[in-house]
Formats: C-alpha cells, sequence, structure tokens
C-alpha cells in the first residue's frame, strides 16, 4: 500500500535530520522501503556540504525529522 502512495505522491526534495548530532542528508525522497528511507543525489549537511555518488539508505529509528523542500 505505502508504494501505491509514494508513487502517487512522486518523489520530492527533502531533509533528513537524524538523531545524535549526526549530519542531515538533503535529497531527494524516493520512498521508505523496509524500514530505510531511501535518498537519491543526497548531499550530506554537516560543517560543510559533502555529496555524495550513488543513493543513501537511511534507517528509519535514526530519522528525527522528515523536511519536505519542494515538490
Amino acid at each position: 500500500m505505502m508504494r501505491l502512495v509514494w508513487r502517487v505522491r512522486g518523489k520530492r526534495r527533502a531533509r533528513l535530520h537524524l538523531n545524535n548530532n549526526q549530519p542531515s542528508v538533503e535529497g531527494i525522497l524516493a520512498g521508505r522501503w523496509g524500514g530505510h528511507y531511501v535518498v537519491l543525489t543526497p548531499t550530506l549537511l554537516a560543517d560543510g556540504e559533502m555529496e555524495v555518488s550513488g543513493h543513501v539508505e537511511v534507517p528509519s529509528e535514526n530519522v528525527l525529522l522528515v523536511q519536505v523542500l519542494d515538490k
């Protein structure tokens, strides 16, 4: 059911704020599967921005807040 919701809503630019003072992850939120948020074209936001190639999967228990930046 959730995969259908993600397909209808589409991918959007978002920032994942993480627990325990870990750097935030910003990119295109592709969805949430198997207890992980999947982010395409990710950028780690710490003291300086750092782009990461490919995609990242962030365990949902590490995510404090999902901030939607735009559609």
